[in-house]
């Protein structure tokens, strides 16, 4: 026959053993998510890294496209390059990367000034190098031209 405080000492041991069942669980589900959100970091910082290694290459294309004469816009071998970038630029966006619209107004978010000129003040005047975003992140800020300066006068707008 099990005597009252061996029977209690079972009860209170039964206690703390599902208690520590109980923590262990608890413990290992942590570390499972912690390890998921690690791998998701990984992955999404690997697919970063990837992505700004390819930038510099669209930017070659971009420039050998863009500085073609007229007689080369109209070869073959230029077609299947521009066809080219815009898969590229297609695939890129699959993966979250786009391209920042630059507007006329600076934005020190998206836009990074390289030189400033006479113009309006505050406003894009040239991009310098196109800037991306990967999923609603800046990876690389659009390099602009901006403008200091007076606004022209109403002089000057009513002579353009």
């Amino acid at each position: 026959m099990v005597k009252k405080t061996d029977a209690k000492k079972l009860e209170e041991e039964l206690v703390n053993l599902e208690a520590q069942l109980k923590r262990a669980l608890a413990d290992y589900r942590n570390l499972e998510r912690r390890v998921q959100d690690d791998v998701t970091h990984f992955a999404h910082h690997s697919r970063a890294e990837l992505l700004m290694k390819l930038l510099p290459v669209l930017d070659s294309l971009d420039t050998a496209v863009s500085g073609v004469n007229n007689e080369e816009a109209q070869s073959g071998w230029l077609q299947g390059v521009a066809m080219a970038v815009k898969q590229l630029r297609q695939v890129l966006a699959e993966e979250g990367l786009n391209l920042i619209e630059v507007g006329e107004n600076f934005d020190p978010n998206l836009h990074e000034a390289v030189d400033v000129r006479e113009g309006m003040e505050g406003k894009v005047l040239q991009v310098v190098q196109n800037g991306y975003i990967l999923n609603s992140k800046v990876i690389r800020p659009a390099r602009v031209v901006v403008g200091k300066g007076n606004p022209p006068s109403m002089e000057e707008e009513q002579e353009s």
